[in-house]
């Protein structure tokens, strides 16, 4: 039996919901703007919507890199996404987005997964759960912050169908 984490993270981003939408529903992409997702793939023949499947590989502070799967189960353009995990963990993670205002948007990822992997139980239930959740909060960090600097340098999600960058100058 694994280990059993929740994790509620809120980002406030200068970016309208359409343009965060893309950022977030475009897992291959990523990998480009969030530097603790080292690889995501797709492996599905959809691209979007319930079914669609990504593999990703995840390295951040402590020393090992993780793998696992996101299949989508719950798709509602522009404002929520849910997945089921499978592999490092299990569980389900849910994406929900809302506009501030026409500049903004505030994105929350939920996550209730459990662990799979032997030795990072262990190393939880010895004392390492408060170094197991510093990781999550810190690559969550980085990924807030990746988002913002890619919106900032002119980033341009794929599959935008005509909503503009944000972060352009012109």
């Amino acid at each position: 039996m694994g280990e059993h984490y929740e994790f509620t993270d809120v980002w406030n981003v200068s970016a309208p919901i359409d343009y965060s939408w893309r950022m977030v529903d475009d897992v291959a992409s990523w990998p480009r703007w969030w530097p603790d997702y080292r690889s995501a793939e797709i492996v599905s023949e959809t691209r979007h919507g319930p079914g669609t499947r990504w593999r990703v590989r995840v390295k951040s502070d402590l020393p090992y890199t993780l793998g696992f799967e996101f299949v989508v189960l719950a798709h509602e353009p522009p404002r929520y996404v849910r997945v089921r995990t499978q592999g490092f963990f299990d569980g389900e993670i849910e994406w929900r987005l809302e506009p501030l205002d026409p500049g903004r948007t505030r994105l929350t990822l939920h996550e209730v997964t459990e662990t799979k992997w032997p030795l990072i139980n262990a190393t939880a239930r010895l004392g390492g759960r408060r170094l197991l959740e510093w990781n999550h909060r810190t690559a969550m960090r980085r990924g807030e912050s990746g988002f913002q600097a890619a919106i900032a340098r002119g980033y341009t999600p794929p599959d935008l169908d005509g909503v503009s960058n944000p972060g352009a100058i012109g």
